[in-house]
């Protein structure tokens, strides 16, 4: 890696080169036309040269690795297709209005370089490398992200750093807290409405009020090398920000619990709990498509199913998440024509919820046994079958807890 001698700037003063970066490429592509073999130049529209993780791995093995593997890698339109087709789509329906609200989070390097076309591998790295270690501090409110960039320097939490030839490195204290991961997991629409606020759960929480930060609970980590020439050390932060399906110290963050209400001759009444008791923010926590459930079957004295539900089309009991509608009211309305939230229903950090499901049994037999599964999902099934999604993983529902109860 060279060394990038660009001074700190913000966001904001990045779309002064675009149009003429823009300029710049079509000059670009009119000599690839012309010239067989043409590779793009290393500075391609601006004097930024941002690398991509190939160049960082020959150090940083084990980081790299572990990045390559996780959500921040494949961020990206290309790789995240859900955020693709509903990015794609919402471009054409706001004439554009949602590049700046989703894609420098998502695609971030473009936005530093301009290199919209993607014609260096960085470009389409998602949430890359030599971004997020540029990051020295906070930015203007209004900036996306607010982030401050300090292109002379990687930044990283070595208080000490040792100066190399490959790149300039100095010590960062805002890389170590949660403001940091908040400048992206905050996001409000261009209508202003609130969709994803996970850094705004946390701050809410006995979490951050412990000093329990994002990076505690994501980036555990433990003992290693942050580069293959330096030092071992006791703890390396983990870049693969695995989530409960992959992070066993995640599970169990949320309980389920079952008991039986009054009844009738023909009906069963049962109240479920669901109870946040470890995650830092709201369950589920990010965009509006991510949604917890429960499915709820009952069965009779023989195994025969009883009745079980549809969570689906009995959302204000079955379903935990967000519901947005738009303009004419119709829900639930794509993140980019909300206008209002409808309900929300996410459980917060240390807090629990009740819902109850009237069961007609009639004359089935008991002792009746209730089974409940709590499962969260990344996509809804309208979404699935509009963009064409494959099940595996949109579709995929996690088993987050469960509970059985029989009632006489």
């Amino acid at each position: 890696m060279t060394t990038l001698p660009t001074p700190r700037y913000h966001r904001r003063t990045l779309t002064r080169t675009r149009l003429a970066a823009m300029a710049s490429l079509v000059a670009l592509l009119a000599v690839a036309d012309a010239a067989s073999g043409y590779t793009p130049p290393p500075l391609l529209h601006t004097d930024v040269n941002p690398q991509s993780a190939l160049t960082c791995r020959s150090c940083h093995v084990d980081i790299t690795t572990q990045w390559s593997a996780s959500a921040h890698a494949g961020a990206d339109q290309r790789k995240n297709l859900l955020f693709g087709q509903m990015y794609f789509t919402s471009l054409r329906a706001t004439r554009g209005a949602t590049m700046v609200k989703c894609a420098p989070c998502h695609e971030t390097i473009p936005f530093v370089s301009n290199d919209f076309e993607k014609l260096r591998d960085v470009s389409a790295e998602g949430v890359t490398c030599v971004y997020c270690h540029t990051v020295s501090g906070p930015g203007p409110e209004d900036a996306i992200p607010p982030f401050t960039l300090d292109l002379r320097y990687y930044h990283g939490t070595i208080r000490l750093p040792v100066q190399v030839k490959d790149h300039g490195s100095a010590y960062s204290d805002f890389i170590t807290k949660s403001d940091y991961c908040g400048g992206c997991h905050r996001y409000s629409n261009q209508n202003g409405v609130p969709i994803s606020d996970t850094f705004g759960e946390w701050k809410r929480s006995k979490y951050a009020k412990q000093g329990i930060t994002c990076q505690k609970c994501h980036m555990p980590g433990g003992p290693g090398r942050n580069s293959s020439m330096g030092p071992a050390r006791p703890r390396v932060a983990d870049h693969s920000f695995a989530g409960p399906d992959r992070n066993r110290e995640l599970q169990g963050a949320a309980t389920l619990t079952l008991r039986s209400g009054a009844r009738s001759p023909d009906t069963l009444r049962v109240v479920a709990q669901v109870s946040n008791v470890g995650a830092g923010h709201s369950i589920p926590t990010g965009n509006d498509q991510h949604v917890v459930l429960i499915r709820i079957r009952v069965t009779d004295v023989d195994g025969r199913i009883v009745w079980e539900n549809d969570p689906f089309q009995d959302w204000d009991h079955s379903v935990f998440g967000l519901l947005l509608a738009n303009e004419l009211g119709a829900y639930p309305a794509d993140t980019w024509t909300a206008v209002k939230i409808l309900s929300d229903t996410r459980v917060a950090a240390g807090a629990s919820s009740q819902t109850r499901f009237i069961v007609p049994v009639g004359d089935a037999k008991g002792p009746f046994r209730v089974a409940a599964q709590l499962l969260h999902r990344r996509a809804r099934p309208e979404t699935i079958a509009a963009y064409g999604l494959p099940e595996d993983p949109y579709g995929i529902e996690r088993l987050m807890a469960e509970a059985a109860i029989e009632i006489p």
